[in-house]
C-alpha cells in the first residue's frame, strides 16, 4: 500500500474495463457551454462528501478543497502524473459509525477538477499505473457500479480497495480501507459521481 496520503489502500493488480465497473459512458457530461463537467474551488467544496450525506451506518469528517500549489503538490503526489491543467482538489472522509476515525474499516475521497477531459484522464492514467505498481500481485478485479463516465475498480490481498473514476474533467480516487464489498463501493461511488455531477452544474447535492 501507498502511505498515509496517497492511499487507505494500496491497490491492485489488472485494469478492469469500463464496462465491467459500471461506467455511464451514455451520460450527458458536458455543461451548458459544451465543454466537460469540472469544478472550480467553491464549487469542489460543495461536491466533496460532508457529514449531511453519509449513508446510514457511516460518518464523516468535513471535507477539505484546496487550489494552486496546495492542490498541485496532492494531485502530482497521488497521481504520478504532472497535473496538468489542474484547477482545484479536496478530499473527505467516511467511516464506520460508531468507531473512531482512526477506524480501519473507512473510505477515502480524493476529487481533483481539470480544464479539459483529457488532463483528468491522463491524471487517471498516472494514479492506475502507480497504484498498480505498487500493489504488486495477489490483486483481484471488482465489479463496481459507479455510474461514472470512465472507472476502473480492484482490491488487494489485505482487505483494502480502490476505485478510480472520471466524471467529465473530475477525477474521483476512492480507497476503502478494510472495505473490498463491491455493493458498499458502488454505494459510495455513485453518490460521489452525482454530487460531483450537481455542483459542477452549479447545484448544491445537500440542498
Amino acid at each position: 500500500m501507498a502511505g498515509a496520503l496517497r492511499g487507505i489502500a494500496g491497490v491492485a493488480a489488472l485494469v478492469v474495463v469500463l464496462t465491467a465497473c459500471g461506467g455511464d459512458g451514455g451520460a450527458d457530461w458536458t455543461g451548458e457551454d459544451g465543454r466537460p463537467l469540472t469544478l472550480d474551488e467553491n464549487r469542489m467544496l460543495m461536491a466533496l462528501p460532508g457529514k449531511l450525506s453519509a449513508p446510514d451506518g457511516w460518518k464523516a469528517r468535513d471535507p477539505e478543497s484546496a487550489t494552486g500549489e496546495r492542490a498541485l503538490e496532492s494531485c502530482q503526489e497521488e497521481t504520478g502524473s504532472n497535473c496538468a491543467g489542474l484547477v482545484a482538489g479536496g478530499g473527505g472522509r467516511y467511516y464506520r459509525s460508531g468507531a473512531s476515525d482512526e477506524s480501519d474499516e473507512k473510505i477515502k475521497y480524493s476529487v481533483y477538477s481539470f480544464d479539459t477531459a483529457e488532463n483528468a484522464s491522463v491524471a487517471m492514467k498516472g494514479t492506475v499505473a502507480q497504484e498498480r505498481e505498487d500493489a504488486g500481485s495477489g490483486a483481484r478485479d471488482l465489479k463496481v457500479d459507479t455510474g461514472a463516465q470512465e472507472a476502473e475498480a480492484f482490491a488487494d490481498g489485505d482487505g483494502d480497495s480502490e476505485v478510480l473514476m472520471r466524471a467529465g474533467a473530475v477525477l474521483i480516487r476512492m480507497q476503502g480501507s478494510g472495505v473490498t464489498d463491491e455493493k458498499t463501493l458502488g454505494q459510495f461511488a455513485r453518490l460521489q459521481v452525482e454530487r460531483v455531477r450537481k455542483a459542477a452544474t452549479g447545484r448544491n447535492p445537500d440542498a
